[in-house]
């Protein structure tokens, strides 16, 4: 009883206050015994106070100020003054050409940290970026394995004809970001606005993201092992009837559905009830993915060597995809002068999968009904649907197999001749070899069970292989002086590049292969021996300069311009040049904002600029296609080579431009605990680059023009909570962007109506086109009584709007119907790009153990369906579970759907209509992750510096309104014919020693 009374006596009571630089107390530091679980936090006016040894030692901690360890030494009360960690005002940005301070910037940038991506078990690293930027889009609409990476696209579309693909740079040079590595990212930054992307010019239209590898420190050497294993599942499949429940609905005779029914179960060679869905998907989709890298140097000399190996198979059979990834990185100080880096980065992949078209595979499982059979008891094929049985096609048709080789080096030397001077040499030589082989197996179904006839697949069985190898070019001369006098801080950045690019493709196939285990070239019949080839090239020269200047590090200026010259335009269009100005004003350095507590920093922004784009699908579009040997004649009897034009040429094409205006401010507060970013901007595109119409008697295909205006106009917003209490750190960002699309001009041609889509003034690209449903019939007399539709008409089928589209009184403007639906009664149904997109980022640690929880969510997007995905019966296919619920019937009026009938191409209820567009808005629980880390007890003993344990998930849940089995993600225009996407269950370990 007298032991805790001795112990609390020997302890001291100490109190205190806790100030800042300015003398005001700081509420919520957090106060804890060195040592012990013990700790508290300060009032509201600073003041603390704890009970400890006399001995003991107190930590003082706060997000943002530098944490102080104070011994006790016997006394009773203790003031300390926290002061601000200045890393925050040093933290550096990664933007065109070098860097900044953030504190600095006056561009639109956003930083993404490297750890970010690497808690994410994907193999490709555009997913990784997906919901973690307000702005940045990605669109990922496969889960196939090597297939299942994600479109870019940073503040909307912006080009109708050129592409929309942001530049991503790799250490200052173009690259494929799914050739990186994700855990070999050390940061990245999403250039946004003009100002800070103009430096790139006709490249950097779309956005630029630029990527920065780990680099070797000087220090003691580091051995990091990392790993990951993984399950895959698709997110959602559709559930089909049985076969009894579908010969209900199917229409067959009633004799069949008699005899089906009555000897169901009696022979499965005869009658079957085959789950051509479940049969599909089978494989456990087992991911794997290992890292080693070692790291080290000396003050003269860092390196970092690093290679991986990730394995993905997928959950239908021999799809599969495998990388080896390679980066070593090394920088060398000479002198006081020269210091030189070496950069090679090189990746082999190999995507297999059945030499078969995709959308043919999925799109048979969904719709071949469950009484054919897909394989029958002795394990022969069945012949499923006529021949179509995508189970037999993934197992014995033969592979196509995708070998990707790929090496990059950059070379980069810097020479300071005089102080502030630093001048640099940049050479990367980029060098692509891809191979495909593809070999189509002859293999044998089984028609008639009873006779034994078979029916061939793939006969003659063939192989072919094409090869395509490409080498970029690019070398760089930079300039860049730095001065700071008094309070006048600017820098002065000139520069030029030259990119070369170059590639040639060649192709060769054979048939009737005797020995189908050898399928190589010379072993096929020369009889049907094919070859072709082509090649292509294309120059960008550019010169390019910037200037900063900041007064106090309060008054922020900068001014960009480049000019580029590409071989992708005739010579007198050649040349553009791309100017850009930003300003920003931190007013919470202005002596009358001091007194406002609580306010750590409030900046104001603007920026102006123009961009380029050159991104074609042709490197010469500005001259005609000339196509040889495809109209040969015959002249005293030989064969001459014919030439024929095929396409109209352009050589007034020019420039595609892009103009943005962006506006800012930045906040922080309570010692920038809270952080916050709003952003609102307009993107002007002008001469648009895309293909107009022509008369079809003109005989050619029609050329590239400069024709038409777009702009986007759209809001970004970003807020970060940072905090530490004791040994409890957490931290939450949530992010939020809108963007609007409107076309603005069409040169006088539009609307521009490609199938179910249309691109007219006034509304976004590329729009859904199609009927605009009023209901379903009800009765005979109802149908009797509307206008002409589509086909025979019962009841329970669509009923369409006659639109108003007959002008009687001459204005100008339709006042009237036509009494029929046609084609002039389509209209605008939705949206299919996001146009509203938010996510918040949850991080929590506590000792050993942390927490990283990512939701991502997609606000405003519009799909149209069709095909075996949502048509019940479509081209005597099957039906849905949800279908039977949902759909039109005598007892179910009031349904959405229409009634389950046959319907094929030009039926009435598979017209493109609003009954097929759905809201694809969703939220989706995107990540989790939950780690431990072992003591440094521990690791002492183990002989490690650091272990940690973990255990991730991907894709875990969906809220969304679209029906069972369809992914939120799924692609505008689907028909049931693609790989879902997946969830992912991983663990994995992180070691260093």
């Amino acid at each position: 009883m007298l032991l805790p009374t001795l112990l609390q006596a020997q302890d001291l009571q100490v109190n205190g206050k806790v100030s800042g630089t300015d003398g005001q107390g700081i509420p919520g530091v957090s106060i804890t015994v060195q040592g012990t679980q013990r700790g508290t936090i300060t009032k509201a006016d600073g003041t603390y106070d704890v009970s400890a040894a006399p001995a003991a030692t107190l930590v003082f901690s706060f997000v943002g100020y530098v944490n102080q360890i104070i011994p006790i030494n016997n006394r009773s009360t203790i003031n300390i003054t926290l002061l601000e960690d200045t890393k925050a005002l040093e933290e550096v940005v990664v933007v065109g050409y070098g860097t900044q301070k953030k504190v600095n910037l006056t561009g639109s940038v956003e930083t993404i940290k490297g750890e970010q991506i690497a808690r994410q078990p994907v193999v490709q690293t555009s997913q990784a970026l997906t919901g973690l930027a307000p702005g940045l889009t990605v669109i990922q609409n496969s889960g196939q394995p090597g297939q299942d990476d994600g479109a870019l696209r940073i503040r909307g579309l912006g080009s109708l004809g050129a592409s929309n693909n942001v530049l991503v740079l790799v250490d200052g040079v173009e690259a494929d970001i799914n050739r990186i590595d994700a855990g070999d990212i050390e940061s990245i930054s999403v250039l946004k606005d003009a100002s800070a992307a103009s430096i790139y010019g006709s490249r950097a239209s779309n956005g630029v993201i630029v990527v920065t590898t780990k680099k070797g420190a000087s220090g003691k050497l580091t051995l990091n092992y990392r790993n990951n294993l993984a399950v895959q599942k698709p997110t959602g499949l559709p559930k089909y009837l049985g076969a009894l429940e579908y010969l209900k609905y199917s229409g067959d005779s009633q004799a069949f559905v008699d005899d089906y029914t009555k000897n169901f179960g009696s022979d499965p060679d005869l009658y079957t009830d085959t789950d051509w869905v479940k049969e599909l998907f089978t494989e456990n989709g087992f991911q794997q993915y290992h890292n080693l890298s070692v790291s080290g140097g000396t003050d003269k000399v860092q390196s970092l060597a690093s290679i991986s190996y990730t394995g993905q198979n997928g959950n239908i059979k021999n799809y599969n995809f495998k990388r080896y990834n390679g980066l070593f990185n090394t920088q060398m100080k000479l002198n006081d002068k020269f210091d030189i880096s070496f950069n090679l980065n090189f990746s082999k992949s190999l995507q297999s999968n059945p030499d078969e078209q995709l959308n043919q595979i999925v799109g048979q499982a969904y719709r071949i009904p469950p009484i054919y059979f897909a394989r029958h008891s002795d394990g022969q094929w069945g012949d499923g649907w006529a021949g179509q049985n995508p189970i037999a096609i993934v197992n014995d048709n033969g592979n196509r197999d995708y070998n990707s080789n790929y090496f990059r080096g950059i070379l980069r030397v810097n020479y300071s001749p005089i102080k502030d001077l630093k001048l640099t040499l940049m050479y990367s030589p980029e060098y692509g070899d891809d191979f495909v082989k593809s070999f189509n197996r002859t293999f044998y179904t089984v028609i008639d069970w009873k006779t034994q006839s078979r029916r061939a697949r793939n006969n003659p069985n063939s192989l072919s292989q094409t090869n395509i190898r490409s080498f970029t070019e690019n070398t760089n001369l930079l300039a860049n002086y730095s001065k700071s006098f008094g309070v006048h801080d600017f820098s002065i950045l000139g520069g030029s590049e030259l990119i070369k690019y170059t590639t040639e493709r060649f192709g060769a196939s054979r048939q009737n292969f005797a020995l189908q285990d050898f399928p190589y070239l010379d072993a096929g019949s020369e009889a049907a021996a094919r070859n072709s080839g082509e090649a292509t090239q294309y120059g960008l020269v550019s010169l390019f300069g910037r200037f900063n200047y900041a007064f106090k590090d309060r008054y922020l200026f900068e001014a960009n311009v480049r000019r580029d010259a590409s071989s992708r335009f005739a010579k007198e269009n050649r040349v553009a040049i791309f100017p850009s100005v930003s300003a920003g004003w931190r007013l919470s350095d202005e002596p009358f904002m001091q007194d406002l507590r609580g306010l750590s920093n409030l900046k104001l922004r603007a920026s102006w600029g123009q961009l380029g784009n050159q991104q074609l699908n042709s490197d010469f579009p500005y001259v005609a296609n000339i196509a040889l040997g495809q109209n040969n004649f015959v002249f005293g009897g030989t064969t001459i080579t014919g030439a024929t034009q095929t396409d109209l040429s352009n050589s007034r094409i020019q420039w595609e431009t892009t103009e943005i205006t962006n506006f800012a401010v930045d906040a922080g507060f309570l010692n920038n605990r809270l952080s916050l970013t709003a952003e609102y901007y307009v993107r002007k595109t002008k001469d648009l680059l895309l293909v107009l119409p022509v008369p079809l008697n003109l005989g050619f295909e029609p050329s590239i023009q400069n024709a038409g205006d777009l702009q986007n106009t759209g809001f970004d917003f970003s807020m970060d909570w940072r905090e530490k209490k004791g040994d409890f750190t957490y931290g939450a960002r949530a992010i939020f962007s809108s963007v609007k699309n409107e076309v603005t001009n069409l040169a006088g041609v539009g609307p521009i109506i490609n199938g179910a889509s249309i691109t007219q003034v006034g509304s976004p690209i590329g729009l859904i086109y199609g009927y605009q449903t009023e209901g379903i019939f009800q009765s005979q007399d109802e149908i009797n009584s509307s206008p002409a539709q589509f086909g025979k008409l019962i009841v329970g089928n669509l009923k369409y709007k006659d639109q108003l589209t007959v002008d009687t009184n001459g204005d100008g403007v339709p006042d009237q119907a036509d009494g029929i639906i046609n084609p002039d009664d389509r209209v605008a149904l939705g949206n299919p790009f996001p146009t509203i997109s938010y996510g918040l980022d949850l991080t929590a640690s506590y000792k050993q153990f942390d927490l990283a929880v990512n939701f991502q969510g997609v606000g405003k997007r519009d799909v149209r369906l069709g095909g075996d995905m949502v048509w019940g019966l479509f081209n005597a296919g099957k039906i849905q579970e949800w279908q039977v619920k949902e759909f039109w019937s005598p007892q179910n009026t009031d349904a959405q759907y229409p009634i389950l009938a046959a319907t094929s191409a030009g039926s009435n209820d598979i017209q493109t209509s609003s009954t097929w567009v759905f809201n694809a808005a969703y939220l989706r629980l995107r990540n989790v992750s939950i780690g431990y880390n072992l003591p440094t007890t521990a690791l002492n003993k183990l002989g490690m510096s650091g272990f940690r344990i973990y255990a991730s998930g991907q894709n875990l849940l969906k809220f969304d309104k679209l029906p069972p089995g369809i992914d939120p993600l799924v692609p505008n225009g689907a028909s049931g014919n693609i790989y879902p996407i997946t969830a992912l269950y991983s663990l994995g370990i992180d070691v260093k020693f």
